[in-house]
């Protein structure tokens, strides 16, 4: 009986024993499981994002925003004097921004990029999520924004430039940054204090020198100052070297502009002039008014003073996109709540993200050309408003404020009617016409005139490249695309630049150049340099449309920006190197080196056509130039083109361009790598602060195998020219990476 009972309780033991073996079994397999999966699920974390997940998870990062209502908590601005601002007669909605927007996506579909898990992955995503901080100043919002829009922004325009397709489609040439200003060329893009050369006359009448006193009016809008600085610019950095801002941004915390303020305040157009200067803000209603036309005119001013179309308002949750036509007496506005706009039944949700809108809002911006000269002397003829938006907002008692009892409600958008997206992501709505005119789904009266039919759509051509004594089509500006022949006669950045020699024949009255470009335009032989000038100077006055021979290159240095122009009656393509009233002197004392040096222009210097005073400013970047200083095209940095020359070569031409310069008597007094363009040949520029020496450089520089040695007649002391000479050798070879 006991050795029985035994045995049961031996078989039950090993039944447990079995059993907690299976369950033991079981837990590591279940185990084993889960860290599976959390691998797997890291994995996928850390893996790169296409463009829909990328999207949504740029969408929760705007969810996570969080604002301080405190008032105590937050900045409320510093009392200032009103600015006196450049204002628009009307602010008016822009009913076809929908439109607009989709047209863009559109041309997104293409699944190569929507496909393309190229983006940050989760992990680095949520890792940007946990620096997320609440907001209670515009600094806080700068942080947010650059965080959660700009730098995912950059990765899509990046993405985009990447793909062929879709970069030739959208006529893109570059990509895009965020900077806090636009002055980028100064310090290592001095190109347009390039390219200079002979004058018009020695010191003879004024019928030669072509000066007017009467041309010489102090532009109204400033170069610098509070006119033309927004808090962000969006900078369209094209593959030949240009800078060009493509769009303002202004910020204001949400607590100090409120979603309330701005749905109510741009209800309706608003006519500044009639509707809120110098009138009382008295309720809700009126004080939002005001503080919309007060932000809207703030970064209005700065658009125009930029010469900028594109821009947009944020507060972190309220994006007020504004477009400025052809006609700059009105700006067109279109406000998105993005994370009230992302409805999940709707198929094309993700276009409406904060993300997805500032994109494409950047991409027409891209494809939209600068405006005509003929835009900014509409801009000269608007009226100013002494206007601070920090002082319209101490005006409003805080009561007002909080009475929100007739704000206007915001509506979410549904944009109806568009089918083809990269992101597609619910049901497929039902085939619908696209009308430019596209509003809320409730909104019964038809919509006034857009914007649409100002715009000026740029097909993607090739980027102009440059051709030494064959013309190059250059430039930088061409880099916005284009499309190729407008009506009337080709975009000048089609134009071919004259030869060297061509215009050393029209400077000095010599033999025509017939491998120029542009032989057939000028005729038997050259007019003198005279008519020339005068005939660029008459024309630069009245040509000022958007079929214009003249257009900015966005090429600039500490002083100057460069323009190109085409004499239209005789077809005589150059540079012109312009400045503000207050350089003046500067850029006749670059023609005066230049005439010093007239007997090296064309082979190590550029042509000089000579100096004109203009009848109307030329703007271009917030700067207003009064003088032009024209010029034959040199070519681009050097420092751009040093994977495709050689390198003893250049060293030797370079070295062979400063002996002869100094042989000249100019001791040039800027002598780095940013002042020697390349274009099939070296030439060196910029001569604003050069001067005339009387004393003779003591030796040359000649190669010994990979060294550099001073070949000198005696010892007598340092030689300012000899030190320019080993200095400028240096940093050439510095910037083919030997020092």
């Amino acid at each position: 009986m006991d050795d029985e009972l035994a045995r049961l309780r031996e078989a039950l033991r090993r039944r447990e024993e079995e059993q907690r073996r299976r369950e033991e079994e079981q837990r590591r397999r279940e185990e084993e499981q889960r860290r599976r999966e959390e691998a797997e699920e890291v994995a996928r974390a850390s893996q790169p994002q296409p463009l829909e997940r990328y999207l949504e998870t740029c969408h929760s990062l705007s969810l996570a925003i969080r604002v301080v209502t405190d008032r105590s908590l937050t900045t409320q601005g510093d009392t200032t004097n009103p600015v006196g601002r450049i204002y628009p007669q009307r602010i008016a909605e822009w009913y076809d921004f929908p439109a607009r927007q989709e047209e863009i996506w559109e041309q997104l579909s293409n699944p190569s990029f929507a496909n393309n898990p190229v983006f940050p992955s989760p992990h680095q995503m949520a890792y940007v999520k946990s620096l997320i901080s609440p907001i209670s100043s515009e600094q806080g919002l700068r942080s947010f924004e650059r965080d959660t829009v700009e730098i995912a922004v950059q990765k899509l325009v990046d993405a985009v430039s990447e793909n062929t397709q879709l970069r030739n489609s959208l006529g893109l040439r570059g990509t895009v940054t965020f900077e806090s200003h636009t002055n980028l060329g100064a310090v290592d893009n001095r190109l347009s204090e390039p390219l200079e050369r002979m004058s018009l006359a020695e010191n003879s009448s004024a019928d030669t020198t072509l000066t007017t006193t009467a041309a010489i009016r102090r532009p109204r809008r400033p170069a610098k100052g509070k006119g033309n600085r927004a808090d962000q610019f969006c900078i369209y950095r094209t593959a030949d070297g240009a800078n060009i801002p493509a769009m303002a941004i202004e910020y204001k915390a949400p607590h100090k502009l409120s979603q309330e303020e701005i749905v109510t305040g741009l209800a309706s157009d608003i006519q500044p002039g009639r509707d809120v200067i110098n009138k009382d803000c008295e309720g809700f209603v009126l004080a939002s008014r005001a503080l919309t036309a007060a932000v809207v005119t703030q970064l209005f001013s700065y658009m125009v003073g930029k010469g900028i179309r594109y821009g947009y308002v944020c507060t972190g949750q309220v994006f007020v996109f504004l477009y400025i036509p052809d006609d700059p007496a009105t700006v067109f506005y279109h406000v998105c709540v993005p994370n009230l706009d992302v409805i999940e039944d709707d198929k094309n949700r993700l276009h409406r993200t904060a993300v997805a809108h500032v994109f494409a809002f950047i991409l027409q911006a891209l494809r939209t050309p600068p405006p005509p000269q003929s835009w900014h002397d509409a801009v000269e003829r608007l009226d100013t408003w002494d206007v601070e938006f920090e002082d319209v907002l101490g005006k409003i008692p805080a009561t007002v404020r909080k009475d929100k009892e007739r704000a206007s409600p915001y509506k979410p958008q549904r944009w109806q009617g568009f089918t083809r997206s990269p992101i597609q992501t619910r049901l497929r709505c039902k085939q619908a016409s696209i009308k430019s005119g596209l509003r809320h789904d409730d909104d019964d009266e038809p919509p006034p005139p857009s914007p649409t039919a100002d715009r000026l759509t740029r097909s993607g051509r090739k980027p102009a490249t440059s051709g030494a004594s064959g013309g190059a089509t250059s430039g930088a500006s061409s880099g916005r695309g284009s499309g190729g022949e407008r009506e009337g006669r080709p975009d000048i950045q089609d134009r071919a630049y004259c030869t060297h020699q061509c215009l050393i024949g029209l400077a000095l009255g010599g033999p025509m150049d017939q491998s120029c470009p542009n032989a057939p335009c000028h005729g038997p032989r050259h007019i003198s340099r005279v008519d020339f000038l005068h005939l660029l100077r008459a024309q630069l006055a009245r040509d000022r449309g958007r079929d214009a021979d003249s257009a900015p290159l966005y090429l600039a240095g500490a002083v100057g920006s460069l323009f190109k122009v085409r004499l239209s009656t005789h077809g005589y393509t150059l540079v012109a190197k312009g400045v503000e009233s207050a350089n003046r002197g500067r850029l006749q004392n670059e023609e005066d080196i230049y005439n010093q040096l007239s007997a090296i222009q064309g082979r190590h210097v550029p042509v000089c056509l000579g100096l004109i005073d203009l009848v109307l400013p030329y703007y271009c970047d917030g700067r207003v130039s009064k003088h032009f200083l024209l010029l034959s095209w040199a070519g681009q940095p050097l420092s751009k083109c040093v994977d495709r020359v050689d390198k003893v070569v250049v060293r030797d031409a370079i070295t062979m361009a400063y002996t002869e310069i100094h042989r000249l008597g100019v001791f040039h007094r800027d002598a780095e790598v940013r002042n020697v363009l390349y274009d099939r040949n070296v030439m060196v520029v910029d001569f604003e602060r050069a001067e005339v020496r009387g004393r003779q450089p003591l030796g040359l520089l000649s190669p010994n195998g990979q060294t550099w040695k001073r070949k000198r007649p005696q010892k007598q002391g340092k030689d300012p020219f000899t030190e320019e000479l080993q200095q400028v050798v240096e940093d050439i070879s510095g910037c083919f990476g030997q020092r």
